[in-house]
């Protein structure tokens, strides 16, 4: 079993710095941006995101912690506001860590979540999932998610070749 713990301020900012690099590496790795420009612009992201950092209002962080052994595993951030007349749950970001993956951490994570979820009045939980990671797409799809979109691209030739 897990539990969800929420981040202390330090800790929240360690979250923020992963969180900057992670979404300049995928960024880049996705063609989105350019890598001489990605860490300024995930900054901006982020600053954008959390205005008031861990103060932001409906947004929470969290570290998955083992209870048998008092462990970090994992963290998760996640938001629940109303919108047309319903909470709105979203998981923004769920990660477990690399060395505790395949141990069901993400399955009961998810879970958790889902109860906060229930509890807090929403009858759905939404998260993104990107193209490239069939292994959380097949986990999503386990635990009973269902695509609601799709977001697609058409890549158009560099301006170099035009």
């Amino acid at each position: 079993m897990i539990r969800l713990q929420p981040m202390t301020e330090e800790q929240f900012q360690a979250y923020l710095e992963r969180a900057v690099v992670r979404r300049a590496e995928r960024s880049v790795s996705r063609g989105l941006w350019r890598e001489s420009a990605a860490l300024e612009a995930g900054r901006e992201a982020i600053a954008e995101w959390l205005p008031q950092g861990l103060h932001t209002p409906h947004h929470y962080f969290v570290h998955l912690v083992d209870e048998r052994t008092g462990k970090r595993v994992g963290e998760a951030a996640y938001s629940v506001t109303e919108k047309g007349g319903k909470v709105q749950f979203w998981i923004d970001w769920l990660c477990v860590d690399p060395e505790q993956r395949r141990k069901g951490y993400a399955t009961e994570a998810l879970q958790l979540l889902g109860e906060k979820a229930a509890e807090a009045g929403a009858d759905r939980v939404g998260l993104d999932v990107f193209a490239d990671n069939p292994v959380a797409q097949a986990l999503y799809a386990r635990l009973g998610f269902v695509p609601l979109a799709t977001a697609m691209v058409k890549l158009l030739d560099p301006p170099s070749n035009r």
